[in-house]
């Protein structure tokens, strides 16, 4: 007797999970937003159930009031452009001199030990150790250490990804330069920096933050001086006590995220054919 054969079920998939339950579907404003309100949520713990006592540890509720009464007062935006403005020049000439050492390693590769050295040396020497030098090599009142930290921080990181991306040139495309009668020079100039845009963008969004907090650091050691976040922070560390303290911290990594998204707004903006994995060169 024949025993009917039952009807097989398809296989059921391996994820059932609904997609938009996915971590790795969510969009990066989620996830921002998530580990955002992770941190918030830990120093409320902390400063609940660690600190209580001493106060040390505002809540985020009291450094948010703070923070807010601050940003009505003209002293704080006057110091946050002060440090801003010595940033800026410190990002200009670090990234400038990065950018230029990176290409002169294109043109004489025989020098690429040097920048690269050069480079690793400016990342690795401690700013505690090179800000008091500075300064006492400057001028009273001068604000040359905060600006020169603030090019320190940037040089190692640009002088890399710049290389990293003039490296990665498609081989044929500077192949076909070179036939066409092109020498090192051209082959820079048409291939090899347009293919390193994304890169040498990618280095400039990373060094924004970074030359805000290296000017930031250079002026705890600036004398004769008296605007900038470093002095206020300075000041309400021995003067005002922890609410100004920390809301003035905050303050200061706000600027400095608004600094890394700005220069990740004109990275996508610049290079757009680098938010779909394409290249982009012209012979």
């Amino acid at each position: 007797m024949t025993m009917p054969v039952a009807a097989e079920r398809p296989n059921a998939p391996a994820d059932a999970v609904p997609s938009r339950w996915r971590w790795a579907s969510w969009p990066r404003s989620a996830h921002a937003g998530l580990g955002a309100l992770t941190i918030v949520l830990a120093w409320y713990l902390v400063a609940v159930f660690g600190f209580r006592g001493s106060g040390s540890v505002p809540t985020p509720f009291a450094v948010l009031s703070q923070v807010i009464s601050d940003l009505g007062d003209g002293t704080v935006w006057k110091a946050i452009g002060t440090t801003g403005a010595e940033a800026a020049e410190g990002y200009t000439a670090g990234n400038l001199l990065a950018l230029a050492a990176a290409a002169v390693v294109l043109l004489v590769p025989v020098l690429e030990g040097v920048v690269t050295q050069a480079a690793v040396i400016a990342s690795c020497v401690p700013l505690t150790a090179i800000a008091p030098l500075i300064v006492l090599m400057s001028a009273t009142s001068s604000r040359v250490a905060a600006v020169v930290l603030a090019g320190m921080s940037v040089f190692y990181t640009t002088v890399i990804g710049t290389l990293v991306g003039l490296r990665a040139a498609d081989r044929t495309a500077l192949d076909i330069v070179a036939v066409y009668g092109g020498g090192r020079w051209a082959r820079l100039r048409k291939v090899q920096v347009i293919t390193a845009l994304p890169n040498v963008l990618t280095a400039l969004r990373i060094a924004a933050p970074a030359a805000f907090v290296g000017a930031l650091f250079g002026e705890f050691f600036l004398s004769g001086v008296d605007s900038g976040l470093g002095i206020m922070i300075e000041a309400a560390q021995i003067h005002y006590g922890p609410r100004p303290l920390w809301a003035l911290a905050v303050l200061s990594a706000a600027v400095a995220g608004l600094a890394y998204a700005a220069a990740g707004l004109l990275a996508r903006l610049a290079t757009p054919w680098a938010a779909d994995g394409t290249t982009g060169g012209s012979a």
